[in-house]
């Protein structure tokens, strides 16, 4: 942890600003940031600040587990990450984040947070609830101006725009339809974004998800239950599958009457050309998943709607899920 970043931590619990007891002058590897206001002491541990309030519900905590395993297990990088992020994000483009200040509100792997730096971003947070964040900070280790802080969305340890903080871009993928209450995680962000600033979501669709809602549900309520290694035992065929059927059927079909007429074909077309590996990510991430949300589009309007943004954008990818985009009024 770079030790500049303590400036803008607080406590997750009582909101008050942290000190700092650690080894080192600019990076952090270990040592304690402690709560003056409520008497708690929290751990830096591997250059990360582990900032994760003990009262998790018990949703937050099976999906912390279930993520923090499959995320250092699937933690390469692979080339087609780019366009993919840029598309969830659309119509934020690498011009973006030049210059600015950003958060990456679920990191994962910090494979988002890796690009985001690479487009010329300032400085960037990558934070994420699970030990996910043991991955991203290998990947992200060589990258000057990036911070991997292990927290809790719902309750972000760190300054409010208000409160001098805040960030210029803001974006969250794939995160807010695992928490308990999606649209409480986008309200919390909102507090982050500076005036002008910009935030961007990406979410599973209801609409057009009516075989994964059906079909891919019901099964997930059993896998969710199994040991990781039986998990990936399941999930291996099954991929093997669905990676067939995407190179097999769905590309050659692609644009076609035949094609278009498949359920999800936007979605399995664009899965096509990735690796065995990368889709056998994707069946084991919906295998793995404890909780999954799927928004309908007025919720995602009535979310913008209510946030008091700007110039907001709300478009459909690949017809099963959603982008949203707005800005802060300067």
């Amino acid at each position: 942890m770079k030790a500049g970043l303590v400036a803008d931590l607080v406590c997750p619990l009582s909101a008050e600003p942290l000190r700092l007891e650690g080894e080192g002058e600019a990076e952090v590897e270990t040592g304690w940031l402690v709560c003056d206001g409520c008497g708690r002491d929290w751990a830096i541990r591997d250059g990360i600040p582990r900032l994760v309030p003990p009262d998790l519900v018990q949703q937050q905590q099976d999906t912390a587990s279930a993520f923090g395993w499959q995320w250092q297990h699937f933690a390469e990088f692979h080339p087609e990450f780019e366009e993919q992020f840029l598309d969830w994000l659309d119509p934020v483009d690498r011009a973006s984040f030049a210059g600015k200040r950003v958060l990456d509100a679920g990191c994962g792997t910090g494979r988002h947070a890796y690009l985001a730096a690479r487009f010329g971003a300032r400085e960037v947070v990558a934070l994420d609830l699970s030990g996910a964040v043991e991955a991203a900070r290998v990947n992200l280790r060589e990258l000057d101006d990036v911070h991997v802080v292990q927290g809790d969305l719902l309750r972000l340890p760190l300054r409010t725009a208000a409160q001098g903080g805040g960030f210029d871009l803001i974006y969250s993928i794939g995160v807010l339809h695992h928490l308990p209450d999606p649209h409480a995680g986008f309200r919390a962000l909102l507090p982050y974004l500076r005036p002008g600033g910009t935030i961007a979501v990406w979410l599973y669709g209801h609409e057009n998800n009516g075989f994964v809602r059906h079909a891919v549900e019901p099964l997930r309520r059993v896998t969710t239950k199994l040991p990781r290694s039986a998990l990936r035992a399941v999930a291996w065929p099954l991929a093997a599958g669905f990676h067939g059927l995407a190179k097999g059927v769905y590309r050659p079909l692609e644009d076609t009457r035949v094609g278009k007429s498949l359920p999800l074909d936007e979605y399995m077309a664009s899965v096509a050309d990735f690796s065995f590996r990368q889709n056998y990510g994707i069946v084991f991430d919906q295998l793995s998943a404890p909780t999954a949300a799927y928004i309908k589009r007025d919720e995602v309007e009535q979310w913008f709607a209510e946030s008091g943004l700007t110039d907001v954008t709300i478009s459909h990818r690949h017809g099963n899920s959603w982008r949203g985009s707005g800005r802060a009024e300067s």
